[in-house]
């Protein structure tokens, strides 16, 4: 998933008609779509790579629909009922999250979906919304035969307002499309010509990234580079009259798409963003439960103590980090019974550690 820069940036602002819901598929129910058992990933876990990407909706039938029946993402937990330790975590009333799914793409140890569902949700986080807004805004889908997954997205009823785009950079080739998905959150699917990535049978392969957008991106790099040990697996700055057209950014504008994660793993990445030039609104404090959407993602560390070590020596000598960090200690949640912690960005993106040996 290199040099995607642009197209994942670009932001069309298509517009959704209607939300598949369903059952979960047969595969699903296969894999105890209603009991709490902690699967994958194994230990020990890849510590560059994003477990999952946590997602609150309003509505939980309707994202297993999408997520599990439409996208064949195969149900790992799925616990229904209270979480208190998670609820202390994230700042809520002891009841306050009701049910909660943990969602892998069929080969896939990590880079997977968090879906959490409040008994009171939140307004949607990116809400009104501007492309170059501060804020957690996309979840990558790679795709088999895009035009095909275009066409039976349309007839299921969603309706897209562009055509499939076509990017080329630096002799790599993405068919990219942008789609506004439940609660806020950016779907973008594409296909990588010559490099088929791992999906699930029915086409879908969920997430090898998400994108997140950063006002200073220098800072986000010596954050994930120095505390989380990431690899910065792409580096793209764009600028001219082309970008500040398609874009929309004012004369010497620019934009600048840094990619973090592990070189040798496709999935669980992050894509950070920076649009240069503009003046952009901080949401980044409405990502927080139980707000709706994109709201954090989810590492598994093997040594969590060294983590918040080189945080704390981060935060004393550059101030990079949007907030202290936080050791939460021993919690029980929908992960099981380990010691966590919580880290902030620069640009505000929350990111919980669980310590996994």
């Amino acid at each position: 998933m290199r040099a995607l820069a642009v197209c994942l940036a670009i932001g069309f602002g298509f517009v959704m008609a209607a939300c598949s819901t369903g059952a979960t598929s047969p595969a699903a129910a296969r894999l105890g779509a209603t009991t709490e058992e902690f699967l994958v990933p194994p230990n020990p876990a890849n510590p560059k790579a994003y477990a999952y990407v946590t997602l609150s909706v309003a509505d939980m039938d309707q994202a297993l629909g999408l997520w599990v029946q439409r996208f064949g993402m195969q149900i790992v937990v799925r616990r229904q009922g209270t979480d208190p330790g998670l609820a202390r975590l994230w700042g809520v009333a002891a009841d306050a999250i009701i049910d909660q799914a943990l969602l892998l793409t069929p080969g896939m140890q990590q880079g997977g979906v968090h879906l959490v569902r409040f008994r009171m949700p939140g307004a949607a986080v990116r809400e009104g919304a501007s492309t170059t807004d501060l804020v957690p805004k996309s979840v990558d889908i790679a795709v088999r035969d895009i035009s095909a997954r275009y066409a039976e997205l349309e007839s299921a009823g969603y309706r897209f307002r562009s055509p499939i785009g076509r990017f080329e950079t630096d002799g790599v080739i993405v068919d990219e499309v942008h789609l506004p998905g439940p609660d806020g959150v950016n779907l973008v699917f594409l296909e990588q010509q010559g490099k088929p990535e791992p999906v699930s049978p029915e086409g879908y392969g969920v997430a090898p990234q998400i994108v997140a957008i950063s006002p200073d991106n220098t800072r986000e790099k010596l954050f994930f580079e120095t505390v989380l040990g990431l690899d910065e697996t792409s580096y793209h700055r764009f600028a001219g009259a082309a970008v500040e057209q398609t874009i929309g950014l004012p004369a010497g504008g620019a934009l600048d798409v840094r990619i973090f994660g592990d070189r040798g793993y496709d999935y669980g990445r992050l894509e950070i963003v920076q649009y240069e030039g503009v003046k952009s609104a901080d949401l980044y404090p409405r990502a927080k439960a139980p707000a709706r959407g994109l709201l954090s993602v989810t590492f598994f560390v093997t040594d969590l103590a060294a983590v918040l070590e080189r945080a704390a020596v981060l935060q004393r000598t550059a101030g990079a980090m949007r907030a202290a960090p936080v050791d939460h200690g021993v919690v029980s949640s929908v992960f099981g019974t380990a010691r966590m912690a919580t880290l902030t960005s620069p640009a505000g993106l929350r990111i919980d550690l669980l310590e996994r040996r």
